[in-house]
């Protein structure tokens, strides 16, 4: 491995000069910005780049992808990038330094699997019937949540009443325990509603002994909710399949890195034929982001303008196993755009749509851009920006509410470690450690 360090003014020069010095193959280990000329912070600010080559590597036959090593590129904002924002680095923790709790559900070699422990001593039941139960627990969870506003406002109109939905009536009178546990719930940024039934539900399976256990309630509260997640497993093609994935979703919610992350857990899974798309022209800095990471990646990045323009490029990229299209930041309230962007996606009938949110977003606003968003019928949620996050109840709100599965989760800007393939006890696990950081 021969390793070199190269300065510069900008990337576009240190990539030419590492192209020159080191050939095609070449990879980028790591760059930051320094200064020089011995005036501090007024020297010249200059772009060094550390880069490698391997020099008894051969190129694979036909199309091949450079191997993808560790990529750390950071934005404060990608819809607001620029390669000065994109190539500038700062000390990172790891995945497993941050959210330990987190198993290794991407075949990445910079992550740790671990498996999250559950308490002994819970109430025995066989699988069959614990799946039923569980089954019945979700579906009135899901029909007390979709009918509560309706409720309320019917017993609004009812002055001389108290303002208390009738469907959830029975789970209000909660006992001391009861309460404490409905609580603790709530805290974790799970609705009232849901959390009042998980609360009575513990309360009809555990004795009091062991809801005053923490452990053991903890652990009888990672498996009920578990229950009630549903995840999709990897939405990335297997071995002889190809795929058509588009990121939709409303601004800032961090498509165009998703998609930078998705592609490089495929080629580290294996692929080779990728090839990334965007229709995202109304941002400039959205369309040079994606071309970055494509040069990094040895990726072929095709822009487009209409839907015509689409179609000529997923048939000029047929021998491709994984297209990932990043479209434009569609705001829910604009009809028109949404329309347009239906039109793009109609282009093909394999094409898959999966619905990005950001966690950090007010909960009633994601109930809305879900309404909004799911006329393009999503085949799952990719949720981002869990790392900014101080409860994580909202990952149960928004999968109770809609029904609609989980694929990814994505808790920072990292390519691709910050990408986390998303398992229903590995959600549980998330809302419960929430309250600990």
């Amino acid at each position: 491995m021969q390793v070199r360090v190269f300065e510069s003014e900008d990337m576009d020069s240190a990539l030419r000069m590492i192209k020159e010095a080191l050939g095609p193959d070449a990879l980028i280990l790591s760059s930051r910005t320094v200064r020089k000329g011995g005036m501090g912070l007024f020297g010249k600010p200059v772009l060094e780049v550390t880069a490698a080559v391997d020099a008894n590597a051969e190129a694979p036959e036909g199309e091949s992808a450079a191997p993808i090593r560790h990529l750390d590129v950071r934005a404060d904002d990608d819809d607001e990038l620029d390669y000065q924002k994109l190539w500038s680095t700062k000390p990172v923790e790891t995945v497993a330094q941050r959210m330990p709790f987190i198993e290794d559900a991407l075949p990445n070699p910079y992550a740790r699997a671990k498996a999250t422990p559950m308490a002994a001593g819970l109430p025995a039941q066989s699988l069959d019937s614990l799946r039923s139960e569980m089954g019945e627990l979700k579906n009135l969870v899901s029909s007390l949540v979709k009918d509560l506003p309706g409720q309320i406002e019917k017993v609004a109109q009812q002055k001389s009443q108290p303002m208390i939905a009738p469907a959830v009536h029975r789970f209000t009178s909660l006992s001391t325990s009861d309460q404490q546990i409905h609580d603790g719930l709530t805290r974790l940024g799970i609705e009232a509603e849901a959390a009042s039934t998980i609360a009575h539900y513990a309360s009809s399976q555990l004795t009091a002994r062991q809801i005053a256990d923490p452990a053991l309630l903890n652990a009888f509260f990672a498996k009920t909710i578990a229950e009630l997640v549903q995840t999709t497993g990897s939405i990335l093609p297997e071995a002889g399949e190809s795929k058509r994935i588009a990121l939709i979703g409303p601004t800032g919610v961090g498509k165009t890195t998703t998609i930078a992350k998705l592609a490089a857990s495929h080629l580290l899974a294996g692929g080779k034929r990728v090839a990334m798309v965007t229709i995202d022209t109304y941002r400039i800095a959205a369309v040079e982001q994606l071309k970055v990471y494509g040069e990094i990646m040895n990726l072929p990045v095709e822009v487009v303008m209409t839907a015509d323009q689409l179609r000529e490029v997923l048939e000029r990229h047929s021998n491709k196993d994984l297209i990932l299209i990043d479209t434009a930041g569609r705001s829910p309230k604009d009809s028109v755009s949404l329309k347009e962007l239906e039109e793009f996606l109609q282009v093909d009938p394999e094409i898959e749509a999966h619905l990005v949110l950001s966690a950090t977003t007010r909960e009633r606003d994601l109930y809305e851009t879900y309404g909004r968003f799911s006329a393009l019928s999503p085949k799952s949620l990719l949720l981002t920006k869990l790392d900014e996050c101080d409860s994580l109840g909202v990952l149960l709100n928004i999968h109770l509410r809609n029904n609609c599965p989980i694929s990814y989760l994505a808790n920072g800007q990292r390519v691709p470690e910050d990408l986390v393939l998303a398992t229903s006890e590995q959600v549980s696990s998330m809302i419960l450690e929430s309250s600990e950081g």
